[in-house]
């Protein structure tokens, strides 16, 4: 782990020109287990980020496993800094995570959440899974009581998809693991949107709901096409009207800030055709919509024909502007 944070050190300080003029308003720490990582490790990249930024965040969050969320890690990172934890639990029900083949116990994850009820945190995420074959509506609304009851401010709900080359296609390619039912799915998420309306969350993006004041900011500034950096293997980046993603093998990207290179697999500059479809595929993921100015400013004469049609036909709503 010591040899992976000295690179992404390294990799922080080729961006030195960037940094020095730029103001970190949030911080996500993602892309797979950062919960392993140990304190002291963590200290450095922050005070490393501090020395070269104007290190300002308003949202600094960490994504854990329930399996590490013990009080004295839970303790060390508020006071390192942390303002908010995402948890991966998947499913408390026995059944649901035999099924996804998840290893973690259901009263082991009930007890992790408990504990960050315990230390204190206000702004807290989980991430549920739904339509998985054999779950229930009743099974999925206790997961969600539960998490309530213990205070949770901020819920995302991803439904289940077979990818390819992952281990429950394989399965389904073999027979082994049935395919969604795409009628559980739509019938489970129309049920989420009425359940956590009715409890007080708001719907702000196609997986995502929250208190009042608890949405994630990190993620609205990729959905607001805002700048974002990425560092670390397969980290993409954004800057108007560039983008590029780093090395997804940890031994390319550990040999090449090694050199002194910016570890890249790819960067390329939008076209405006790009612009305006991604434009059109994050506006439309959240309640914020697009906005009708730019739909008439700025869109293509064919996409604002097919706009109006769907219009039409009731598919999308016009409303306050967007």
């Amino acid at each position: 782990m010591e040899a992976y944070v000295e690179a992404l050190l390294r990799e922080i300080e080729l961006y030195r020109p960037l940094l020095e003029t730029a103001r970190i308003e949030t911080v996500f720490f993602g892309g797979g287990t950062p919960s392993w990582l140990p304190i002291p490790l963590l200290g450095r990249i922050f005070r490393r980020l501090e020395r070269l930024a104007t290190f300002a965040p308003q949202e600094l969050t960490l994504e854990a496993n329930p399996e590490d969320l013990t009080f004295e890690k839970l303790g060390a990172w508020r006071a390192l800094g942390i303002t908010r934890l995402s948890v991966g639990v998947q499913s408390f029900s026995p059944a649901v995570l035999r099924t996804l083949g998840r290893w973690h116990r259901p009263g082991q994850a009930q007890k992790a959440i408990q504990a960050v009820a315990q230390t204190g945190w206000t702004s807290w995420s989980v991430d549920l899974i739904f339509a998985v074959p054999g779950q229930s509506w009743q099974t999925l609304q206790a997961d969600i009581d539960f998490l309530i009851s213990e205070g949770v401010s901020h819920l995302s709900f991803y439904g289940l998809t077979l990818e390819p080359r992952t281990v429950l296609y394989k399965k389904h390619q073999l027979g082994r693991f049935p395919a969604v039912d795409e009628e559980a799915y739509a019938a489970q998420y129309e049920a989420l949107h009425v359940y956590l309306r009715e409890k007080g969350f708001q719907w702000y993006e196609v997986s995502n709901w929250a208190r009042p004041g608890h949405e994630c900011q990190h993620n609205w500034r990729y959905w607001l096409r805002r700048p974002y950096l990425g560092l670390g293997p397969s980290a993409h980046s954004y800057v108007p009207e560039v983008r590029w993603a780093n090395q997804a093998s940890l031994l390319s990207y550990l040999e090449g800030v090694e050199r002194g290179e910016l570890p890249w697999a790819f960067w390329e500059a939008l076209t405006p055709e790009q612009i305006e479809l991604e434009v059109w595929m994050t506006g439309l993921r959240t309640r914020l919509g697009v906005d009708g100015v730019w739909v008439e400013r700025q869109a293509s004469a064919l996409r604002r024909e097919r706009i109006a049609a769907q219009l039409r036909a009731g598919v999308l709503v016009y409303s306050e502007g967007r």
